[in-house]
């Protein structure tokens, strides 16, 4: 009976990893949905459209998610309901 070597893989950081990579997922889904929404409030009213996403690290209980792209207007009105504008913690 041979004895195989086991890969020494750290369970743990790859899980952790999955992990932060399903949440940044679901917010940027969620962000995505806001700003359909407020665009298609405002439309009635103004021209405002999209203009791109700004990226920002935002440290959760998950660890950190890093380059979560935040989407953006053109007039600089819309606000995720998801972190305060300058928050970079979650509790």
């Amino acid at each position: 009976m041979s004895k195989r070597s086991i890969p020494n893989v750290d369970w743990a950081n790859q899980l952790e990893s999955v992990i932060r990579q399903f949440v940044k997922e679901k917010l940027e889904l969620i962000m995505r949905e806001e700003i359909k929404n407020f665009l298609e409030i405002e439309q009635a009213d103004t021209s405002n459209m999209r203009n791109g996403y700004y990226q920002r690290n935002l440290d959760m209980q998950y660890g950190r998610i890093e380059g979560l792209l935040v989407p953006r207007d053109r007039n600089g009105e819309f606000q995720t309901q998801l972190f305060a504008p300058y928050q970079r913690h979650t509790g």
